[in-house]
């Protein structure tokens, strides 16, 4: 629910204002369904793999299953042909990369034996949660290369940023009023509360990377957002629901040291013209 209200109100939002400025963006949207209907597609399935996977592990875990396998996911579509996924251009890329991979089966590992934070049942739970995490990624993936086919095409990021929710807010909508993600009875004013963070921690982010998307390629933008996992397990260390577990705290910096390397390389190879290895 806080999804579809956070996403949705910033994507009429977001909708409208083109509308009034630039409406040809709206008109060459429409003109390729087969590239927005994509965006829109894998957008919905990023966020309902995520919230889900939130419900059954750790969410540190989460966040970093989801954001590590976003450059993995990538590199992968490039081997399949996707011209929009970016290649591996240097050595230390490669290298942050593969320690990620590392980090992300040390992860999983623990997840599974149960030494981690947070696990909503047995291990049965635990390979649903890691499914679920792993498809966010590769439908973030996904998004990014749908959304780079639509730069290039002249829409500009926030006419993507609100032309990529509607059918992600549809599905949350079914969602709620079908009670299959019920939380039992809200206050109205903690909602708000809730809603407005949601839009500091969710809404802006999402719609700094579309901005990023136009900028950077793809690679080197799942890197730098592989940075991300460490600043959630602070914050859950904060917020205290989630035990603190030293096996997660050893997984995350492993994948740390990984992610750090892979955006140095990423940044070398945006600021220079390198020959790919």
């Amino acid at each position: 629910m806080i999804g579809a209200f956070v996403f949705g109100l910033t994507a009429i939002g977001t909708l409208l204002w083109v509308r009034v400025r630039t409406p040809d963006q709206l008109i060459i949207a429409w003109r390729n369904p087969a590239n927005l209907f994509g965006l829109d597609l894998s957008t919905a399935f990023v966020w309902i793999a995520y919230f889900f996977a939130l419900q059954m592990i750790e969410p540190a875990v989460v966040f970093t299953i989801f954001s590590g396998l976003i450059p993995v996911a990538v590199l992968v579509a490039h081997a399949f042909g996707v011209p929009e996924a970016s290649p591996l251009w240097n050595r230390v890329e490669g290298v942050g990369l593969v320690v990620i991979v590392i980090g992300l089966g040390y992860l999983a590992a623990v997840t599974l034996l149960g030494r981690s934070g947070f696990v909503r049942g047995d291990w049965t739970v635990a390979i649903v949660g890691l499914l679920l995490s792993s498809a966010s990624a590769v439908s973030l993936a996904a998004m990014m290369i749908y959304s780079q086919r639509l730069d290039r095409l002249c829409v500009a990021p926030v006419a993507q940023y609100g032309l990529r929710f509607p059918l992600y807010v549809l599905v949350a909508i079914m969602a709620v009023l079908l009670d299959l993600d019920g939380k039992g009875p809200v206050d109205p004013s903690g909602l708000l509360v809730v809603v407005v963070i949601g839009f500091a921690i969710m809404a802006f982010p999402v719609f700094a990377m579309q901005k990023a998307i136009s900028l950077m390629s793809t690679l080197s933008l799942a890197a730098i957002t592989a940075l991300g996992p460490l600043f959630v397990f602070a914050f859950q260390i904060f917020e205290g629901r989630v035990t603190y577990a030293p096996a997660t705290m050893t997984g995350l910096m492993i994948y740390f040291s990984g992610s750090i390397l892979a955006a140095y390389g990423g940044a070398k190879r945006s600021n220079r013209k390198t020959v790919p290895t």
